[in-house]
C-alpha cells in the first residue's frame, strides 16, 4: 500500500511543480486505489476510508476558501485519507501543514525573502481577523500572496511518509 502511495504521492508532486496543478486522472486513480486497498486484510477498512476522505476533505477546505491552497491540494489530502482511514489524515494534515511552514521558510531565506513572507503573513491575518469581527463574507477574505507558490503536494507528501515512517507502518506493508 506504501509503495503504490508513494508513488501517487511522488507523481502527484512532479505535476505540481510542473503545471502547479494535480490533475484529477490522477485524484481519482488515488481514491480508487485508497478503495481498493481499505477493503483487503491490511486495510483500514472501507468505512473508515471514507472517513479519512471525507475529514482531509474537511481539513483543507478552509485553506482553499482563503485561497491559501489550491482545489488539487484539498483533494490530495483526501486522497491520502483514503488511504490511511481516519484519524490518521489529521497527523498527515498536521504533518503536511508543518511542513509546508518550513519549506514556505527555506524558500524565502533561499530567496532573500522572508520579511516580505513575514509581513504578508501578518496583514493576511490582520485583514482575516478584522473580517470577522466585522461580518465580513468569506468571499472577501484571501491572504496576501507573492507571485512565487509552494508546490504543496510536495509538502502533503512529505507530511504523509513522515507520518508512516513514526508509526511503522512504512516498512511493515
Amino acid at each position: 500500500m506504501w509503495v503504490i502511495l508513494t508513488c501517487l504521492l511522488s507523481l502527484a508532486v512532479w505535476w505540481d511543480f510542473k503545471t502547479h496543478r494535480i490533475p484529477n486522472k490522477l485524484i481519482l486513480l488515488g481514491m480508487c486505489l485508497g478503495s481498493i486497498f481499505s477493503i483487503l486484510p491490511n486495510g483500514v477498512g472501507w468505512l473508515n476510508a471514507l472517513l479519512g476522505w471525507s475529514v482531509g476533505l474537511v481539513v483543507f477546505m478552509p485553506f482553499y476558501l482563503l485561497r491559501v491552497l489550491g482545489a488539487g491540494d484539498v483533494k490530495l489530502l483526501a486522497t491520502v485519507g483514503a488511504f490511511v482511514g481516519y484519524p490518521a489524515v489529521l497527523l498527515v494534515a498536521l504533518f503536511s501543514c508543518l511542513a509546508g511552514g518550513f519549506l514556505s521558510i527555506l524558500i524565502a531565506l533561499q530567496q532573500r525573502q522572508l520579511m516580505q513572507m513575514s509581513r504578508n503573513l501578518y496583514q493576511g491575518l490582520m485583514v482575516f481577523c478584522l473580517q470577522i469581527t466585522s461580518g465580513g463574507k468569506t468571499s472577501q477574505w484571501s491572504m496576501v500572496t507573492t507571485q512565487r507558490r509552494l508546490p504543496y503536494a510536495l509538502a502533503i507528501a512529505l507530511g504523509t511518509l513522515y507520518y508512516a515512517f513514526m508509526h511503522g507502518n512504512f516498512l511493515s506493508q
